[in-house]
């Protein structure tokens, strides 16, 4: 052949080797993306239009500098093509959605998630979970969900962060946020955690578009990290209760459930003498105005305060537990009137004989039937409740129905850090995008109001 033929015979397969090269390049890339994290991520996010000529060789340098763009965006990855994250109210109460106790297990891949201490939590490095080592198993079935050891760790430490699938950053504690905007990863989710009411948390107006996920004790919030943990209360017929007996007893969990007395005896009732109603107040200030509202109330029926802001409770008992067996009514009024706050002074009582009066902005019935408590915006002003609190007490009937409610329920499942186990399973099950515009707007417009004026 001659060299005129054969430079020609080149020139005309030089195009077509070099579109096998790009094809080789394109495969190879797809490839590696279908073996990380990242393939779905990019795949929903650039939408390649895979019908592009196969003779632009331009389009392989496009789709690189596509995909290269994208990466450095730090919202959120798909990770792999997973089923939404969903979740039901229980039947039973509490009305929370119950995310541990419903999900079907067999749904998770067999991976865990990594979950990191982005700071600390009131100076505590560990948040009490005693997670010292590198990344730890342990922590979930300390949380009470010993069923997720294996699908969730736990870390503090900082040098894992580029591999943490959440940063968790409770928001009273310091927050080195230019550090973390600098380490994040595309698939991870920052975590805003929060359990005190926006009357007493800093503005966040620096925090636009940094956080995706927030963990409060507001029922909006993507994990529900409601003060009922510390107190927790079962009900015997739920799914999660028969769970957690096997758990109990397969893996020795040492739980100790107790039932509440909901048939208060005689000797119960007449124990029931130093007074009608009572209060553990320890901050003397609060924007509810309660103190206020209880000064009121004295004018029409006893009230005695315990606490710094009244009487000492007897040395070496528990001051509520002696409060519900020496009166009727608990008055469990919130410091602060905000969207959904309720604290200890609500769920720490309703295991004991004693009727919560309850003064806050959050719809009680969400927690137990409206039958075990009484709500003071029922009442048009002080003295209606004041009469309605001296014939409940009078009239035995009426006092023991308040209890009935609990005939059911057992408590001894206790720990305030288990919105953790949610925390856990949404990761593995929710891949829906989200970030957090307005971070201050979302925690603190609208959240809060001012004392009841009720008349006397």
């Amino acid at each position: 052949m001659s060299t005129h033929l054969q430079t020609k015979h080149q020139s005309i397969k030089y195009p077509k080797c070099f579109l096998n090269f790009c094809l080789i390049i394109i495969g190879t890339t797809i490839l590696y993306l279908l073996s990380t994290n990242s393939y779905f991520y990019n795949l929903q996010l650039v939408q390649i239009d895979w019908s592009i000529s196969s003779n632009s060789h331009n389009n392989v340098d496009l789709i690189s500098n596509i995909i290269k763009e994208k990466e450095n965006m730090w919202k959120i990855n798909l990770q792999f093509s997973q089923p939404l994250f969903q979740s039901r109210l229980s039947p039973y109460h509490p009305y929370l959605p119950i995310h541990i106790y419903t999900q079907n297990l067999s749904s998770l891949r067999n991976i865990s998630k990594l979950i990191l201490l982005g700071n600390e939590f009131f100076g505590d490095e560990t948040w009490g979970l005693h997670t010292r080592e590198k990344s730890s198993q342990e922590p979930m079935t300390h949380l009470l969900c010993p069923y997720l050891a294996h699908y969730c760790e736990i870390t503090i430490d900082k040098k894992l962060f580029s591999q943490a699938d959440a940063v968790v950053y409770h928001i009273r504690d310091h927050i080195n946020k230019k550090q973390a905007e600098k380490n994040r990863r595309p698939y991870q989710r920052f975590v805003f955690v929060l359990w005190e009411s926006p009357t007493y948390t800093p503005k966040l107006n620096s925090y636009k578009g940094f956080f995706n996920w927030t963990m409060t004790y507001r029922f909006k919030s993507h994990i529900i990290a409601s003060y009922y943990s510390r107190n927790a209360y079962i009900h015997k017929s739920s799914d999660y209760y028969q769970f957690i007996l096997k758990e109990n007893a397969i893996k020795n969990l040492n739980l100790n459930f107790k039932k509440s007395d909901h048939q208060l005896s005689d000797e119960i009732l007449a124990n029931k003498n130093l007074g009608t109603v009572a209060a553990l107040i320890s901050n003397c200030g609060g924007r509810s105005g309660r103190l206020m509202f209880i000064n009121k109330l004295k004018r029409y029926i006893d009230v005695q305060i315990y606490g710094r802001c009244g009487e000492k409770c007897p040395e070496n008992v528990d001051c509520r537990e002696f409060i519900a067996k020496k009166y009727y009514f608990f008055l469990s009024f919130e410091n602060t009137l905000c969207t959904d706050y309720t604290t200890e002074k609500f769920f720490s009582t309703l295991e004991y004989p004693i009727v919560p009066v309850v003064y806050g902005r959050t719809n009680y019935s969400y927690f137990i039937p409206s039958s075990g408590f009484i709500d003071i915006n029922d009442f048009p002003n002080v003295l209606s409740l004041a009469q309605y609190l001296k014939q409940t007490r009078d009239n035995k009937e009426k006092y023991l129905s308040y209890f009935s409610w609990k005939k059911d329920y057992v408590w001894g499942i206790t720990q305030f850090f288990s919105p953790f186990c949610d925390l856990c399973l949404r990761l593995h099950l929710d891949s829906t995008p989200n970030v957090i515009d307005d971070m201050d707007a979302w925690w603190n417009e609208n959240a809060c109001q001012g004392p009841r004026k009720l008349k006397s």
